[in-house]
């Protein structure tokens, strides 16, 4: 029979690592500016921005050392996997208007609103490919 190449840890770690590098790039066009996630953290007026891009990297960086550590088994990156994805709905929920956030976050994800796949960068998209790439990791253990 075949080798397997690719375990589903492999594929967990390969997704939550595609999350950090997207959240390490350009997410987004606004105004001439290509951000990366950590410009929407604003300390000084913690928002809802701050949380979820917070949760995003938290989750993502667990995520990473359950798959790489011994002794962390499938609920601990189901965890992780939880953590990042409860970020990105709030996110998601900035972006269409539910939620409201008066940081400086806040204010470009509800300026950048109903055209942000128009205005999506790179780190976007590494983002759900990482996310896609983790769930099918999880799934596949």
């Amino acid at each position: 029979m075949g080798k397997k190449i690719f375990n589903s840890n492999i594929i967990y770690f390969i997704g939550m690592a595609l999350v950090i590098v997207g959240l390490l790039c350009p997410i987004v066009k606004i105004l001439g500016q290509t951000p990366n996630a950590f410009k929407f953290i604003d300390l000084k007026n913690f928002g809802t921005s701050t949380v979820g891009i917070l949760l995003v990297c938290i989750g993502a960086v667990l995520g990473v050392l359950f798959s790489l550590l011994a002794g962390f088994n499938k609920t601990h990156r189901l965890i992780a996997l939880a953590i990042t994805l409860a970020g990105g709905v709030i996110l998601l929920l900035l972006l269409t208007g539910v939620l409201s956030d008066s940081s400086f976050g806040g204010k470009i994800w509800r300026a950048v609103g109903e055209s942000f796949i128009k205005r999506a960068y790179i780190g976007f998209y590494l983002i759900l490919a990482g996310w896609l790439c983790a769930i099918f990791g999880w799934l596949k253990d």
